[in-house]
């Protein structure tokens, strides 16, 4: 059995050959790579692809270009760099028929990530109609070709869970901020579902698209779905429809739907349950999180549990501590509906070695393409 013939047995609920070793060392690979200090194993590697399958893992990760597409049809922004101490500050600025709009991102270069200074919108009340007409104007879609290309790239190491933008929810976060997300939704909330259902009319048709294509196996929003930030009644009403009606476009067609998520989870398990959502991917477990890999399971009976490596577990250094660790939370997730993954993401500071010992008690409690379960 191959490893992506076996991810098909762990999507379909069934019971799998081995536990996936679906690691997502994403920004740690790109870090090292950018400092020149990756480990002698991965030092040919020519980008994180190349890394996960150099690593044995069972390929299942979001950090791909699956082939999902944005782009202006009516107006392009000026966009200005300037390097900063942390790293580059990037500005788009989009001179709209309705006014302009500005967005600040800083790139943290220590860090290989980034984080948004300022959205497009900070005043929902004056900004709406610029930010309406932004939206009108663009153009959503998703090449095949680059997908099946990755695909046929991947082979049999893995299944391709492709991005698809995010969530509506996600939408009014990246577009008008947490806090002005929440004032729009309180105070207009006419407004806000406008907002939504645009830029979902837009998302819809590709969704259709992916689900219609027979190599197609999963796709996952790239959400970052925790409670402080999806308050309950928010998640219900701009959140949970939209990945129910994905659910019910691609259940029927075998195919799983997936939102990235870290963080307090428990809270949010009946929007989860409701919307029938076939998996969170980097879920993080006490004590970072808030929600075990079995009560996670326990959600609805199509659940899977993708996580189980913390920045707890990357901290620790004892591999003693590590082992009993893990003879806990096998024990916890069983079999079924269990992808081994990091919870949201790995830590750059997270020395070789311990990602080696990571692999080995793994594979020894979860099995492996070499020494499959009894």
């Amino acid at each position: 059995m191959t490893k992506a013939d076996n991810l098909r047995k762990v999507l379909r609920g069934e019971s799998p050959a081995w536990i996936p070793f679906s690691l997502n060392f994403c920004q740690w690979f790109g870090q090292h790579q950018a400092q020149g200090k990756l480990p002698p194993e991965l030092r040919d590697c020519q980008d994180y692809i190349d890394a996960l399958i150099a690593f044995d893992c069972d390929v299942f990760t979001r950090n791909v270009d699956g082939g999902t597409r944005c782009e202006d049809t009516q107006i392009l922004p000026k966009i200005d760099k300037a390097e900063m101490p942390l790293g580059t500050r990037t500005t788009h600025t989009y001179e709209t028929p309705h006014g302009t709009l500005t967005q600040v991102d800083q790139q943290q270069r220590l860090m290989h990530t980034s984080h948004r200074e300022k959205c497009f919108a900070e005043d929902y009340e004056n900004d709406f109609e610029a930010l309406m007409w932004l939206e009108e104007q663009k153009s959503y879609d998703w090449d095949s070709a680059v997908f099946e290309q990755l695909a046929d790239r991947v082979g049999d190491h893995g299944l391709i869970n492709i991005p698809v933008y995010c969530t509506p929810l996600k939408q009014l976060h990246w577009s008008i901020g947490l806090e002005g997300a929440c004032y729009m939704a309180m105070e207009d909330e006419a407004a806000a579902d406008a907002y939504c259902e645009l830029y979902w009319s837009k998302v819809r048709p590709v969704l259709e698209k992916l689900a219609a294509h027979p190599r197609v196996a999963s796709i996952i929003f790239v959400d970052n779905v925790d409670t402080p930030f999806y308050p309950p009644a928010m998640c219900e009403h701009y959140w949970t429809p939209y990945v129910k009606e994905t659910v019910e476009l691609f259940e029927p067609l075998g195919k799983t739907v997936w939102v990235h998520a870290c963080g307090q989870l428990k809270g949010l398990s009946g929007e989860f349950c409701k919307a029938g959502v076939n998996g969170l991917e980097g879920i993080a477990h006490p004590t970072l999180g808030d929600w075990w890999v079995d009560e996670a399971q326990a959600c609805h009976e199509r659940f899977i549990f993708n996580g189980g490596y913390s920045a707890m577990e990357q901290e620790i250094a004892d591999r003693g501590e590590l082992e009993r660790f893990y003879d806990d939370f096998f024990a916890r997730a069983g079999r079924e509906r269990f992808i081994f993954s990091s919870s949201c993401n790995t830590a750059i500071q997270t020395p070789w070695e311990r990602l080696l010992w990571l692999k080995e008690i793994v594979r020894e409690r979860g099995g492996s393409p070499a020494q499959p379960l009894n």
